[in-house]
């Protein structure tokens, strides 16, 4: 048994190497960990209102990619880090926070590109940084980032109550 968790183990690290080389990215998968980005009642005023007042149109957050957001326990596809827009959904590591976070670019500036939380009532409260940026969502597989969302809150529980 422990040689086939091994196995997995390599086999899918091999592959995550093999994409992330195709895809231009060390990120070329990884599972939604939060519901910052779903469209739901909530997303009306925090996002929708928000962008309005903020310059953007209907047509434009129509052409947005994922226009409709995503879920919890979704998992995506993330391709090189060039030629960010607004509208693009990115993924980015903040080094004081240490993990993944995607959410979805609403200016870019000279020194980084500010982002947003779909579903958030405000953007985050840092400006990221070009080289946080491990690439941008260009495929949505529903329900499949289960996979590492379940095990993940189940070790964090865990955790909390034994420590």
């Amino acid at each position: 048994m422990l040689y086939d968790i091994a196995w997995a183990f390599a086999v899918a690290m091999i592959i995550r190497l093999v994409f992330g080389f195709l895809l231009g990215t060390s990120f070329p998968f990884v599972a939604v960990m939060s519901s910052s980005m779903t469209h739901d009642q909530y997303a009306v005023p925090n996002y929708y209102s928000w962008m309005y007042d903020h310059g953007f149109t209907r047509q434009q957050l129509d052409s947005f990619p994922f226009r409709d957001g995503f879920n919890k326990g979704d998992a995506l596809v993330i391709g090189s880090p060039s030629d960010i827009r607004p509208g693009d959904v990115v993924v980015y590591v903040n080094p004081s926070l240490g993990y993944a976070i995607i959410h979805r670019v609403v200016e870019v500036t000279p020194d980084g590109y500010v982002t947003k939380g779909d579903r958030n009532p405000a953007p985050d409260p840092w400006l990221v940084k070009r080289g946080w940026v491990k690439g941008k969502a260009v495929l949505l597989i529903p329900l499949l980032g289960w996979v590492r969302v379940v095990p993940t809150e189940l070790i964090s529980r865990l955790l909390s109550i034994f420590a």
